[in-house]
């Protein structure tokens, strides 16, 4: 930011003492020897433009001060570099080789009068460029903090996840151990071990792959065969293309999770979810359905914590540009589609 303010100040002196060369020499066309006077004001004018920079040292030197004081130090410095101008345009002109008389040097003042407006117009440009340097500055910070906000909150929500998962997980390995199946709770404390590996391994990223979510969902749904056999089945139809589409992590399982939890309760049928995605205008849609006619609550009321964290997560990173539709569907199972924007990473 500041390397960018330094660039545009340093084009806006080079720009404004341009006008100025061009407004003096056009005055004096028609004076003797006007293209000599003209090829004097050049090193005169940048000069000038060294004075500027000048005056942008002494104001960053009194930043800080009372306003009243500020102001002293930066009219002071308008005034000397007014009064320098002069001197050198009188010596410049009239004192080495002169071709317009001898030196008038009470005609100092008015000269510095004559500049006094470049320094002023100078320093408006200066706090000018300055203050809009702070704006950015301002916002840069604000959206650095909003977005830690973000982040903080995105991991909130992901801890919450953890915890409920690891309760249910080691539920289903106390009922397996409970109905004597060892060789069942043995594989599923090891597909709990990969997953939570996997968690813990890395601090958890904002994005992930589409295939990085459905080997973590893997893990959790080889935990539930186990408790569900006969009872369960997942039918994944996805395009090889898709699997590097990204989305949050934590997304399938808590869908995948609540329609083990529903539709399987209080139901003695086998229930088949269904996984798919596909591209859509604005992005894609995830799918996440089950054929479950247990749960005698209405189906659409099934926003606990999996649904809500979801939801609130798409709304903190996408704003309004994602969306988790759930609802039931006709004749029995319940539906959840998370609409994502972007391509493919």
């Amino acid at each position: 930011m500041r390397i960018h303010r330094s660039r545009t100040l340093l084009l806006a002196t080079v720009l404004l003492w341009a006008v100025a060369f061009a407004a003096w020499t056009a005055d004096t066309l028609q004076v003797p020897f006007s293209l000599d006077r003209a090829l004097r004001r050049l090193p005169l004018c940048a000069g000038g433009a060294l004075l500027c920079l000048a005056l942008g040292r002494l104001i960053e030197r009194v930043r800080g001060h009372s306003p009243w004081r500020t102001g002293a130090w930066i009219a002071a410095g308008i005034a000397l570099a007014s009064v320098l101008y002069a001197l050198a345009n009188e010596l410049a002109l009239y004192v080495i080789l002169p071709h317009w008389g001898p030196p008038a040097w009470p005609d100092i003042p008015s000269t510095a009068l004559m500049v006094l407006w470049v320094f002023m117009a100078w320093v408006l440009l200066y706090l000018a460029l300055d203050a809009d340097a702070q704006r950015r500055d301002r916002e840069v910070r604000l959206a650095q903090a909003d977005a830690a906000a973000l982040d903080a909150q995105h991991r909130l929500l992901l801890q919450q996840l953890n915890p409920h998962f690891l309760f249910n997980a080691l539920n289903t390995v106390y009922a397996l151990v409970l109905e004597g199946d060892g060789a069942g709770a043995r594989r599923s404390l090891l597909a709990l071990s990969d997953f939570l590996r996997a968690s813990l391994e890395r601090d958890p990223p904002a994005q992930v792959t589409l295939a990085q979510e459905l080997a973590s969902v893997r893990h959790y749904l080889t935990i539930e065969l186990q408790r569900f056999s006969g009872r369960l089945q997942l039918v994944e139809a996805i395009p090889p293309g898709m699997l590097e589409r990204r989305l949050p992590p934590m997304v399938l399982q808590p869908l995948v999770e609540n329609c083990i939890k529903h539709g399987l309760a209080g139901a003695d049928g086998t229930v088949t979810i269904r996984l798919s995605a596909a591209a859509a205008d604005e992005g894609w849609v995830l799918r996440v359905e089950d054929d479950g006619h247990g749960a005698t609550a209405p189906r659409e009321a099934r926003a606990g914590v999996g649904l809500g964290n979801i939801a609130r997560r798409l709304q903190l990173l996408y704003g309004a540009a994602a969306r988790l539709e759930a609802h039931a569907l006709a004749g029995g199972g319940f539906a959840a589609h998370v609409h994502l924007p972007g391509i493919s990473a």
